[in-house]
């Protein structure tokens, strides 16, 4: 592997350590992958006209702190990415954390695509929040309306679909979820967007200028405190409970921007009751308010009827609902979509084709036919008999495994939350003991989660259940035993 290292001898930091900074950063930033043989010591030092003893001692580090591995005599190979460095990657030569970073070190890049690290860095058994199952595609159904799409009409191959979303498209989401979810939309309220972040980033931008303060649940989802960061408005805070965010403690200035995950908080997994919904509401009309719904898990509901979207219960006035298919059908199709209030239609058109000129026709035209033609409704049926399996052997095997455990959040969705009792390791510390046996389970804080308490106590478990099978769930909660005693 050819390295480019660039050392000044002028520097008051020694050779080694700059042989030691610049591997190590080449690494962390992924341009050199688990499995990857580092150059001969000698090779590398030929090269960079060093001593070789300069090259073997920042091998040596690299090596005690766990970057490469030794075998044999075959040379020095990267080894997996340690934990620290996983979610979150800064940009420039600091290093990498696990854990938003501070405002002064830069604007974090967030790993959304599965498991921190993603691809063949996931571990052997991952519980990494928001995984679809592989095999759980209907590849079959798939492509033979994709076959059938191509057979029929190619024109919007070399032309552009209306920025807002394809049409059809539209229409199909306004109709399921008037169906499922209560949210009285048309087709053109509807926004088709590249994901739930990409929704995200449509509202507030939309909004922005009729917002004063913004307002978001603590903890979090990160991808939306990533957003409100991002901006000099004043954030505030509100703590979750049991019954979701808590409404008696939302600011009562005027003109704020509230995100919210009512049906499934994130990461908690709490449901808010009808009460803090109507609350919710009334507090938006009294100051002006505009409230974001993220719903990105609502098709997967397990005990008890289905929920009305807050969307729904508002009637179309202050709501912006933000929903994905990235957990019903796969997130690489990269298609979620956002409505808005009718009042909003021609601006938030205008944005998004500002923002991308509109989503690639093919994937709309093919989800469209798949929700119209029944096989959504069908493959959602499907997967929540097979979650919800899942679920359950996940929560019999940690209350059989851990006497007493308080598992919460697991009503619906795709991950829950096991709050672990006193006396128990931190999180923190389980999850970097469980990485090392294969096994990922996550912190809140790195559960793709934000808590704007630095101090938080860090005593919950994420556990996303949908992407593993019940023999490989029992066998890491099995681990997951030994690891603790």
């Amino acid at each position: 592997m050819e390295l480019t290292l660039t050392l000044d001898p002028k520097s008051s930091k020694p050779l080694q350590a700059q042989v030691f900074d610049q591997i190590r950063e080449i690494i962390l930033d992924g341009q050199l992958k688990a499995g990857m043989a580092l150059p001969p010591s000698r090779l590398l030092a030929e090269r960079l006209r060093v001593s070789r003893n300069t090259v073997i001692i920042a091998y040596e580090r690299l090596a005690a702190e766990g970057y490469v591995k030794a075998r044999g005599t075959a040379g020095l190979f990267v080894g997996p990415i340690p934990p620290d460095s996983l979610l979150l990657i800064q940009r420039g030569s600091q290093p990498l954390t696990n854990g938003p970073v501070s405002e002064e070190l830069g604007e974090p890049l967030l790993c959304f695509a599965g498991s921190p690290g993603g691809g063949g860095d996931r571990p052997e058994l991952d519980f990494w929040v928001g995984r679809s199952d592989p095999g759980a595609f209907p590849i079959r159904i798939w492509r033979r309306i994709v076959s059938r799409l191509l057979s029929q009409e190619t024109a919007y191959l070399t032309d552009y679909c209306d920025p807002a979303g394809l049409p059809e498209l539209r229409t199909a989401i306004s109709t399921h979820l008037r169906r499922a979810r209560a949210v009285a939309v048309t087709e053109d309220q509807v926004i088709v967007t590249t994901g739930g972040q990409d929704a995200l980033n449509l509202v507030f931008n939309l909004l922005k200028s009729h917002t004063r303060q913004l307002c978001i649940e603590n903890p979090c989802y990160l991808g939306a405190s990533l957003i409100f960061r991002s901006t000099e408005l004043t954030i505030h805070p509100v703590p979750v409970d049991g019954e979701g965010l808590r409404t008696d403690l939302l600011p009562k200035d005027r003109g704020s921007l509230l995100y919210v995950t009512p049906s499934h908080q994130f990461p908690t997994g709490a449901t808010m009751s009808l009460s803090r919904r109507l609350a919710l509401l009334r507090w938006a009309e009294e100051t002006d308010s505009y409230i974001v719904e993220d719903d990105y898990d609502s098709d997967f509901r397990y005990d008890g009827p289905p929920l009305t979207a807050l969307a729904g219960l508002d009637g179309g006035r202050r709501v912006f609902y933000v929903g994905t298919f990235s957990k019903s059908v796969g997130a690489g199709l990269r298609i979620g979509f956002a409505t808005v209030p009718r009042m909003f239609w021609g601006e938030a058109r205008m944005l998004k084709a500002r923002m991308s000129n509109g989503q690639a026709w093919l994937e709309q035209a093919a989800l469209a036919a798949f929700i119209d033609e029944g096989h959504f409704d069908r493959h959602l049926r499907r997967l929540r008999q097979v979650y919800k399996a899942r679920r359950d052997c996940l929560v019999t095997a940690l209350r059989r495994t851990f006497a007493g455990a308080v598992v919460i959040g697991g009503d619906s969705g795709l991950h829950l939350v096991w709050r672990l009792p006193p006396g128990f390791p931190p999180a923190r510390q389980i999850q970097v003991m469980a990485r090392e046996r294969g096994i990922g389970v996550y912190a809140l804080s790195s559960g793709a989660a934000y808590d704007f308490h630095s101090n938080a106590v860090d005593n919950m478990l994420v556990f996303g259940y949908s992407s593993l099978n019940e023999i490989q769930i029992k066998k890491a909660i099995a681990e997951i035993q030994e690891i603790i005693q």
